[in-house]
């Protein structure tokens, strides 16, 4: 035992406790961990240095009658809050107060002490508008944003150090205007007047404050899941002011929720590490890439991957992962695996993995691989060019592991995005007799059509069933070179890396 697996069994000094504890855990596969030991002493308490536990404080706490488990070289601010009910008590009690400090200039506030996972995905939100920003900023801006696309557009045989300086200097100087722009807003007293706020626990233990929302069930929209001129249905971290970037241009045009984006990256994810994990070149390759990179480049640059071997995991709000193609393509893989050697001692397992073929190592690399696979759409900002390309080289069938049903998609985007794919696939005729369609008669209508058998049932000819049987949402095809927005059409829709992308030096 070790002195800090020691020091966390001075959590309790009831010895029959700390025998049963250690009966637990002596005989661990990879040897007694302090952090499972304090884990199962404090299992109904809240660590004082959680975002809870830092939010309501010790003093507090403490002054309110609660009682701290320490062990015996704790702080004084560190520690176990024995009593969960008045730990959630005192920090709703915080909440509350000022939620109430809100409610004079918001038309309602709510305190949250744990808010649901993407839950502002249930509200459409406004935004804090410019007032008398400087002209010169704004002309700034515009011209940085032309110089930008510019050095973006060249060949990768027209780069150069200097090049790579200037646009170093273009990002920080933007980032410089765009502070002084979030300076000159403010939200108007119009949307103060119908929208409100979420007040809860950041993760810095500190009040986290999301306004500007309102349900959904009191924006007057269109009639197709839209707001019409109203509030962005998604939550944007865009300064008021700038220009949309791709992926909010496609958010906002297609009527993509947060929650939406989230189950389509779990389903794309999903299938991609199905593939991943049978293919051992490309898995090898970009691992090697992603070492590469950590050890030998100097300066950040995004990873793929995720070395530490932490698995990622797909989360669905509509819980329809568990028996789809990929996941019974990923379960087969998994049986496949040779894993005799695990369950003996490490250096018996050791020497018989070093003895498994070639085949069974390149099987159990690509599969380790595959679990790290980080979850992205295309047309993000933010995508990884290195994670579409990886997805590109697989060449992923994806319409042949998902299709767009009423449910998962065609109910949760924007009419007129329904009716201009529906135009582009299956021909202008087909919108014209849809148009007035209800969206729930709309969606079921594409559910049809797009279900992959549209000459069987629908009497579609061959070539426009093919193509609709092809279709899948935008961004879910891999593509790794940078695509512009208004280069995209409908029947391609966007499959686009990151706007700023550079291109590589040589």
């Amino acid at each position: 035992m070790d002195l800090e697996t020691l020091t966390a069994f001075t959590l309790t000094d009831n010895h029959r406790r700390q025998l049963a504890v250690w009966k637990q855990v002596k005989n661990e596969h990879y040897g007694v961990s302090h952090h499972t030991v304090r884990r199962l002493l404090t299992e109904k308490s809240i660590a004082a240095g959680s975002r809870v536990g830092r939010f309501v404080g010790a003093e507090a706490y403490e002054q309110a009658g609660g009682s701290v488990t320490r062990d015996l070289f704790s702080e004084r601010d560190d520690g176990y809050f024995d009593d969960v009910k008045l730990v959630h008590k005192l920090a709703l009690k915080k909440l509350e107060a000022k939620a109430k400090e809100l409610e004079a200039i918001w038309k309602w506030a709510k305190p949250l002490l744990e808010p649901d996972y993407g839950f502002t995905a249930e509200f459409a939100r406004v935004y804090p508008q410019p007032v008398d920003v400087p002209a010169e900023v704004t002309e700034e801006l515009e011209r940085l944003d032309r110089r930008e696309d510019e050095l973006m557009n060249l060949d990768e045989d027209d780069w150069a150090e200097e090049l790579e300086a200037e646009a170093d200097q273009i990002a920080a100087r933007r980032e410089e205007l765009q502070e002084l722009v979030q300076a000159h807003t403010a939200y108007s007293d119009e949307d103060r007047n119908r929208a409100g706020c979420v007040v809860t626990v950041g993760h810095d233990g500190d009040i986290q404050i999301y306004e500007g929302l309102i349900p959904r069930d009191e924006v007057s929209g269109d009639g197709d899941g839209g707001t019409g001129d109203g509030p962005d249905e998604t939550p944007s971290d865009r300064p008021a002011g700038a220009p949309l970037s791709g992926e909010q241009a496609v958010r906002k045009g297609h009527g993509f929720t947060q929650m939406l984006i989230d189950d389509l990256k779990a389903h794309r994810l999903q299938i991609t590490k199905a593939h991943l994990a049978g293919d051992f070149e490309t898995a090898f390759d970009v691992a090697l890439y992603s070492l590469c990179i950590d050890i030998l480049h100097l300066g950040y640059r995004a990873n793929p991957l995720d070395l530490r071997a932490v698995q990622t995991h797909e989360h669905s709000s509509l819980g329809d992962l568990k028996d789809t193609p990929a996941a019974q393509l990923l379960a087969s893989r998994r049986e496949g695996l040779d894993l005799a050697w695990l369950s003996l001692p490490p250096s018996e397992g050791f020497a018989q993995l070093c003895a498994l073929s070639p085949e069974a190592k390149q099987a159990l690399f690509a599969w380790c691989v595959a679990q790290t696979f980080q979850a992205q759409l295309a047309f993000e900002d933010k995508a990884n060019p290195v994670t579409e390309h990886v997805g590109e080289r697989l060449g992923i069938d994806f319409a042949a592991h998902w299709r767009p049903t009423a449910d998962n998609y065609w109910g949760r985007v924007k009419k007129a995005h329904a009716l201009e794919v529906g135009a582009a696939i299956l021909g202008t005729r087909w919108q014209r007799d849809h148009a007035k369609d209800k969206k729930p008669i709309l969606a079921k209508a594409l559910e049809a059509a797009f279900a992959g058998d549209g000459t069987a049932t629908l009497g579609l000819d061959p070539e426009t069933a093919a193509r609709a049987g092809a279709w899948v949402p935008p961004a879910w095809r891999m593509a790794h070179r940078t695509m512009r927005s208004s280069h995209l059409t409908p029947a391609t829709w966007p499959h686009r890396t990151p706007a700023k992308t550079r291109p590589t030096r040589k």
